[in-house]
């Protein structure tokens, strides 16, 4: 019959230094891994809607929908700035009002959060880089 040998405790053969760096090694995956997880929650784009900064001179894209726009503010020679803001409106609700004696308004942006109520009155932007 053969006999199991007796458990020690930690296996002698490891020394400091090992130790430390399986544990550095253990770390920088962790960082790593947390890096990715961060990277994939937040993502490569900038998905935040930027509607309420915009000013007028400012250009934009729209980085939504039609019906859910979200702008995202650009550099106006930016060959993605579709848009140029002429008229920020703030506590204003119907667009068409807002915008009617904006003279060039081609189309409007309506913002309309508890609290936070704004037209942007806006055209094709004509200074785009191509």
């Amino acid at each position: 019959m053969s006999q199991i040998p007796p458990r020690s405790g930690l296996d002698a053969s490891y020394t400091s230094a090992q130790i430390r760096r399986n544990r550095l090694i253990f770390l920088g995956m962790v960082l790593v891994l947390a890096g990715m997880v961060a990277f994939w929650a937040l993502g490569p784009y900038d998905t935040k809607d930027q509607s309420a900064t915009l000013r007028a001179g400012d250009c934009f894209q729209n980085i939504g929908t039609n019906k859910e726009a979200k702008a995202k503010k650009l550099d106006c020679t930016d060959p993605h700035a579709d848009y140029k803001v002429l008229k920020m409106v703030k506590d204003a609700v119907v667009d068409t009002l807002a915008c009617s004696d904006v003279p060039g308004t081609t189309g409007s942006l309506t913002q309309s959060d508890p609290g936070n109520w704004f037209v942007v009155c806006f055209k094709d932007n004509d200074e785009k880089g191509h």
